[in-house]
């Protein structure tokens, strides 16, 4: 009963043609022969946002399948309804509205985080069978039914109900539980790295022993600079009081300072410059990521460049286990660390590319330039009207407070151990995948 072609849509059509041609019978994700038991999505309500630690954290669709979901906005305790708003653990999470199907399985640690309408959350009867559908809809099988099931024009959309028409092949209970543990085991190195970076955060706040940074009134803000602090900036932006305060925070501490170029933090700050014209192709190729995508858990719409064609910019677009991103057009100043998965990938011109001295310098630049503190020193550097930029020479100018060496090594070892769990939990997911694949295509 639909008459856009994109319910028709060959791959669609093919993916449902394997399911049917395997040696498993086949259910639907929810409904009287469901997998699951149920599928809902919030109501919509007016979002009244409050201070940290205020209100609930609150999650976007495009949030729930960052490595590390930001908690950027936080719902009043007097939100109509919270309760059911709130994420309970081991549910499925698949955005509907706008980019749809992106998939994540809601960890302990998000729970009692609240999610917008635009998710619907799926409910299983325990974890293993959530990571078995969670991997399915994250693979080749799911994700184009769910694509296949939007409506809408500008705005694209799926609902609950169209869940249950979403095909899902019924594996033995061995299979299904193999498969859905390792998502869930994911879910929990996952967890635990980002427990780890919270600590390395607290840690950095303990051993620099700098106040919080003061919370600015609504409105304009007016300050005074003398003539020989003007660092050649006429922007206001760049003589923000929040940096201001920080950079005088630093200098009283009492610790060396150094800016990030220098010599003993970094052997390099590069940008993109000459990658210009693109070549891909449709499977296979390299991956190259976005500025978005280098924050996810699995880069959806991840587009391959091809290799004989690319080949060459490697060196200049490739990504190596342990760099520092930084993003510098548009949404700016987020950092990442590379995990090792992602080595010999590539990412756009929208990030920096910052390589410490050594591993341990690498997990320590993620630390702060990822704190209030650093962030406050990155964006004061951002220029531009409609689209904002960063350079690396202004990336380069930032200060670094050189702490003992202990106190270093403690928090990049950390960050560090982070980015190690990170990776054991692509592995999990991809081995959960291919084992997924091969029990569908073997006849």
């Amino acid at each position: 009963m639909r008459f856009e072609a994109s319910a028709y849509a060959l791959e669609a059509r093919q993916v449902i043609a394997e399911l049917q041609a395997s040696r498993h019978p086949i259910k639907t994700v929810i409904g009287e022969n469901g997998i699951c038991e149920k599928a809902n999505n919030a109501f919509r309500f007016a979002r009244m946002y409050v201070a940290p630690g205020k209100g609930v954290p609150f999650l976007s669709s495009s949030d729930i399948i960052g490595l590390r979901p930001e908690r950027g906005n936080y719902l009043s305790l007097k939100t109509h309804r919270l309760d059911a708003l709130k994420i309970q653990p081991w549910e499925v999470l698949v955005s509907c509205s706008g980019t749809i199907g992106n998939v994540s399985l809601a960890s302990p640690r998000m729970s009692e985080w609240a999610v917008s309408q635009h998710v619907i959350r799926i409910t299983a009867s325990d974890p293993d069978t959530a990571g078995y559908v969670a991997a399915y809809l994250r693979s080749r099988w799911g994700r184009p039914q769910l694509t296949g099931m939007t409506y809408g024009s500008v705005v694209q959309h799926i609902e609950p109900h169209h869940l249950t028409r979403v095909l899902i092949p019924d594996l033995p209970a061995i299979l299904r539980i193999a498969i859905g543990r390792a998502f869930v085991n994911a879910a929990l190195k996952r967890d635990e790295a980002n427990d780890k970076l919270d600590a390395a955060d607290a840690q950095l706040r303990a051993v620099l022993k700098l106040p919080p940074i003061p919370v600015l009134d609504k409105g304009p803000v007016v300050g005074k600079i003398c003539a020989s602090d003007w660092s050649g900036r006429l922007d206001a932006s760049f003589h923000c009081p929040i940096a201001r305060f920080v950079e005088q925070q630093l200098k009283s501490s009492g610790l060396p300072v150094l800016n990030l170029a220098n010599d003993q933090v970094t052997k390099s700050i590069k940008a993109v410059t000459k990658f210009r014209k693109r070549v891909y192709v449709p499977q296979g190729g390299i991956p190259l990521l976005s500025s978005k995508q280098l924050f996810q858990i699995d880069p959806i719409e991840l587009k391959g460049l091809a290799r004989g064609a690319h080949i060459g910019d490697m060196e200049e677009i490739g990504l190596k286990p342990n760099f520092v991103m930084v993003t510098c057009s548009g949404t700016n100043g987020r950092v990442q660390i590379v995990p090792a998965y992602m080595e010999g990938w590539g990412a756009s011109q929208d990030a920096i590319r910052v390589e410490g001295s050594s591993d341990e310098w690498a997990g320590f630049i993620f630390a702060w330039l990822a704190s209030e503190y650093g962030q406050s020193l990155v964006l004061r550097h951002q220029y531009g009207s409609v689209i904002t930029h960063l350079d690396r020479e202004m990336l380069g100018s930032v200060p670094v407070p050189i702490l003992p060496d202990a106190e270093r090594k403690s928090i990049a070892t950390l960050v560090l151990e982070a980015n190690r769990l990170r990776d054991e939990a692509w592995q999990l997911e991809q081995e959960a995948l291919k084992r997924l694949g091969h029990e569908i295509t073997v006849v």
